[in-house]
């Protein structure tokens, strides 16, 4: 009897324990918020190169501004001390003006941040030594990097998931009906769609290049010079 006794409690712990799987596997449904994307058409000069949208991420208002979130939020850190924009910051042209940067262990890496003004429109290869060819990839590594943020992702997927706002904002900007379909490549996408719009535009160069009468003698003779082979 106390034989069946056990076989029946060890049944009912396993059911109880799929149970709680199932729950783990299900996540809080997100169902109820609306998912109405708005396509973003990013505006630039004429004389800038065409902007290539990947086919898989097209470019749309809730992903910008999910990706502005998590770019300038620390939470993507191991210690949640810093961010994306702590080695790129806006107004310092999305870059921290140093030599080498340092992550979250003051660990100095061998390269200074690049800025990511105009990013979009780099089609052969980021990071200093090209080593990615898009702002997806890109935006995937930094968050492993043992010098940068030194996380990993499955951490931060799991605080995201279980965040204020975080999950509604996934949802808004892909669709999902429940925070376990929250993915680290959605994450990626919002932000490399942030960075894909920092578009400059208005820089003397730029003017210059619109017949608008911008640059100085002085910087038209250094312009010649730059540009001369």
């Amino acid at each position: 009897m106390k034989g069946i006794i056990k076989i029946f409690a060890f049944l009912f712990i396993l059911i109880v324990l799929e149970s709680c799987e199932d729950d783990i596997d299900q996540g809080r449904s997100l169902a109820h918020i609306a998912y109405a994307p708005t396509s973003f058409e990013p505006d630039y000069p004429e004389t800038f190169p065409k902007l290539e949208i990947p086919v898989n991420n097209p470019l749309t208002m809730e992903k910008i501004v999910l990706g502005q979130h998590l770019f300038f939020d620390p939470i993507l850190s191991a210690d949640s001390t810093m961010s994306c924009a702590s080695c790129h910051d806006p107004s310092l042209a999305f870059t921290d003006a140093l030599e080498f940067s340092a992550g979250i262990d003051g660990l100095f890496g061998t390269r200074s941040s690049m800025s990511l003004v105009n990013t979009g429109f780099f089609y052969n290869g980021l990071f200093w030594d090209g080593q990615v060819t898009s702002l997806e990839a890109q935006a995937l590594l930094p968050v492993e990097d043992p010098i940068e943020l030194h996380n990993n992702w499955p951490n931060l997927m799991a605080k995201l998931k279980d965040h204020d706002f975080y999950p509604e904002m996934f949802r808004e900007a892909f669709g999902i009906t429940s925070t376990s379909q929250m993915a680290k490549e959605m994450a990626a996408r919002a932000i490399a769609s942030y960075e894909r719009v920092l578009i400059s535009g208005n820089s003397k160069f730029d003017r210059w290049l619109m017949d608008l009468d911008a640059l100085t003698d002085e910087e038209l003779e250094g312009m010649e010079m730059y540009f001369d082979r």
